[in-house]
């Protein structure tokens, strides 16, 4: 399942930029052993709260590690894509790779929980692009 923590390290796959923007449209809830693991998890980037990790600062990482993420859209402010997550899977694909009846009818499901910035100007498929 999807978590904040993959912020830390995913980029946009077309033009490399970091970080990306995450917007949750379905989490639930788990049961996560946090034993021995060393806090802040993120080292460079926390998604949970939108903001880069700074040295001695505290983090809610215990509380974060038990949202899995089951629907949401991993957009890149840079370039204007979009990513969805089904399922708790990202589909962090280049362009060419993805499949446009596939994008569009996630769009079309969530028009209206999405930014109209992804839904109508977004890349590679958008639902003003049909």
């Amino acid at each position: 399942m999807m978590r904040h923590w993959g912020l830390d390290f995913i980029r946009c796959v077309e033009c490399k930029h970091y970080p990306l923007q995450f917007i949750v449209l379905e989490q639930e809830e788990q049961d996560v052993d946090t034993t021995g693991l060393e806090f802040p998890v993120c080292k460079n980037y926390c998604a949970f709260l939108g903001k880069p990790i700074i040295k001695g600062e505290k983090y809610p990482c215990e509380k974060c590690l038990r949202i899995g993420i089951k629907t949401g859209v991993l957009y890149c402010p840079n370039c204007g894509r979009w990513y969805p997550i089904k399922n708790g899977i990202v589909y962090l694909l280049p362009d060419k790779r993805r499949k446009p009846e596939s994008d569009i009818r996630f769009l079309e499901a969530y028009k209206d929980r999405l930014p109209e910035k992804i839904v109508y100007e977004g890349k590679p498929f958008s639902l003003s692009k049909r």
